[in-house]
This record gives C-alpha cells, sequence and structure tokens, in this order.
C-alpha cells in the first residue's frame, strides 16, 4: 500500500455532514464496471454507498490499496443525489437518499450514501435490505451513473 498521506488521517477531526450542493464525491470502480469509457450501473449501489468527499480528499486516495490498481475513479456532485427530498416509489413510498460524513480513523474524507424508507435507514448492519425496493434502486443507480463524470480513468492490469 502507497504511503497515506497525513491529510487523510482523522487524528481529532470530527464528522462534518454539511453538504455543498456542488461538492464532488468520489467512487472507487473497478475495470469490469466501465462499459467502455463510461462506468455502468454496475459502479454504483446502494445501501450506504461509499465514497470519498472532494472537501477533504483526493480522486487518487481513493486508489492508494494496491487491491484496487487498475481501478478507476467517477464522481458526482452532492445535488444529483438528490438530498432533502422524497421520492415516491410505486405510487406510495417514500425514500429519501443523503449524504453521511462517515470518517474512519486513516481515511477522513471517507463518506456514504444513505437511503431511507419513510424514515427508517436501510442498512446491511440492521438486517433491512428487504425495505429497498429493486427498481427504486435501479432508477437511482441509472440516475448517478448518467450524472457521473470520470476523475481516473481505469488502466489494464
Amino acid at each position: 500500500m502507497a504511503e497515506i498521506p497525513p491529510e487523510m488521517m482523522a487524528l481529532e477531526r470530527v464528522a462534518d455532514n454539511e453538504f455543498e450542493n456542488q461538492e464532488r464525491l468520489y467512487r472507487r470502480v473497478p475495470p469490469e464496471s466501465f462499459d467502455g469509457d463510461e462506468p455502468s450501473v454496475a459502479a454504483v449501489e446502494l445501501p450506504d454507498m461509499s465514497v470519498g468527499r472532494g472537501k477533504y480528499g483526493r480522486p487518487e486516495w481513493l486508489l492508494l490499496h494496491e487491491d484496487h490498481r487498475g481501478w478507476g475513479v467517477i464522481y458526482f456532485v452532492v445535488r444529483d443525489i438528490p438530498p432533502d427530498r422524497e421520492i415516491i416509489q410505486a405510487g406510495i413510498i417514500a425514500f429519501t437518499l443523503e449524504p453521511r460524513h462517515v470518517p474512519l480513523a486513516k481515511n477522513y474524507p471517507h463518506s456514504e450514501v444513505w437511503v431511507f424508507r419513510e424514515g427508517v435507514h436501510i442498512c446491511k448492519k440492521d438486517m433491512n435490505l428487504h425495505l429497498l425496493d429493486p427498481d427504486f434502486h435501479l432508477r437511482w443507480r441509472e440516475r448517478i451513473v448518467l450524472a457521473s463524470h470520470v476523475a481516473i480513468p481505469p488502466q489494464s492490469k
């Protein structure tokens, strides 16, 4: 693994959940999740999709570990999530999406995109993935992929 830049370390810093609409969120993507030069729908997922905050980090930091050699990095901006807005699926189910800063000891920029169904956080640790409607999940993934840009293209291994 490459040297971790000192700026990545959390140290005494706490989470900052104030996101600007124009802030970039970076996502590490394996080469097989690209369709030519563009990310495919496989590049993004819910729930709790891991991203790096542009406010606190650089896209190349997502590729420091040798396991990610050859991977690419895409980005989208916070306003594309869409924050603070309900998305109605099948006419009755209200989903909301929010960026959350979830810093790690050696990765302060680490953040996640959280999904809520009628106010309930859907996540693996709560074992409530059945609440995530597959049609909603696919629509959201397609939307984010269309809004995404390539920050670092994948490389051949």
